[in-house]
């Protein structure tokens, strides 16, 4: 699908571009997404720019997501993406500047693009060029992913008091670990996308002459990189108070089953002497002289509960139990 988003009247309006036909010359912003062939060739004819491929868009290193071709900035940055909770991922998103235009192609629906094609559609300054969308775009990814990290810290926050407060409240410990997987997952979503950020904005920073950003939007690209840099020291403390509930997790697992192997232990003890006393009388040698005592079954009970009690008293006069 390509949707074309000219400017008139204050207002940024879509206009979607059929199958076959020429995008309109005068779009701020063409915005492609899931694009078929003859819409690349469509955005193509209008702007004068190669759209890359989906395994082009998928390539990691730098060189290959930011980089300038024929007097084009072409950027491409990992967006969060997803409903809310632990449903998010990470999908590619490319930027390409050129001529005063923006293009963006994705395969995915992240909700920044939703929201300020809304926003812009109500009001958007009279003079917008594509600079002034892709900064906006930026502004409402940050947003979004502050929004994400401030949910998953409220989250995680939760999850810490569920595992060490004492409730007196059996913990599942299989579902609380899974937790923390997920949650790992998602802060660390959230890094490689601010990490993206981060250079993107270092990218668009840089003069160039190829689609050079306006120096009255250099000051909110600083004002984005302090954000983006707050965000990832945010994420980075997720991370690793992640790690403690994870390592204090394990810890109270290790206790539960220490204090199971104590009781077990405590038991083998306090049942040893009975144990001792039953099988010496329970030998079957002729002459055994307390065999013939008439008080000698009641005495052999009594001195086995005491063989059993002294010991536990023993155990609890320590502090063992």
């Amino acid at each position: 699908m390509l949707v074309a988003y000219v400017a008139s009247q204050g207002n940024l309006c879509p206009r979607p571009v059929e199958h076959g036909a020429d995008a309109p010359t005068d779009a701020v912003w063409l915005d492609l997404v899931l694009p078929e062939p003859d819409e690349d060739k469509a955005v193509e004819r209008a702007v004068g720019v190669e759209v890359p491929t989906r395994e082009e868009m998928r390539k990691i290193e730098p060189s290959s997501r930011l980089y300038v071709e024929d007097s084009a900035r072409y950027m491409t940055l990992s967006v969060l993406c997803g409903g809310e909770g632990d449903t998010l991922f990470v999908t590619p998103v490319t930027f390409i500047l050129a001529n005063g235009k923006l293009v963006t192609v994705r395969y995915a629906e992240p909700r920044p693009f939703a929201t300020l094609a809304g926003r812009m559609e109500r009001s958007c300054p009279l003079n917008v060029t594509g600079d002034t969308v892709l900064i906006d775009l930026l502004e409402s990814i940050i947003d979004r992913t502050a929004d994400i990290l401030e949910q998953a810290g409220q989250d995680i926050e939760r999850l810490s008091k569920r595992i060490f407060e004492r409730n007196g409240t059996r913990r599942d410990y299989r579902a609380i670990m899974s937790h923390v997987g997920r949650k790992e997952g998602l802060t660390s979503y959230a890094r490689e996308a601010l990490n993206s950020l981060s250079r993107m904005i270092a990218f668009l920073g840089t003069s160039g002459e190829a689609a050079p950003i306006r120096s009255e939007l250099k000051a909110d690209l600083k004002s984005m990189a302090r954000d983006v840099q707050g965000l990832s020291d945010y994420a980075n403390f997720l991370a690793n108070k992640l790690q403690f509930i994870l390592d204090g997790t394990v810890g109270l697992v290790s206790l539960e089953q220490n204090n199971i192997i104590k009781i077990f232990a405590v038991l083998s003890v306090v049942f040893m002497p009975p144990t001792l006393i039953a099988s010496i009388y329970g030998m079957n040698f002729e002459h055994i002289p307390e065999l013939h005592f008439v008080e000698g079954y009641p005495i052999a009970l009594v001195a086995m509960v005491i063989s059993a009690i002294a010991p536990y008293l023993f155990f609890k006069w320590r502090g063992w139990l």
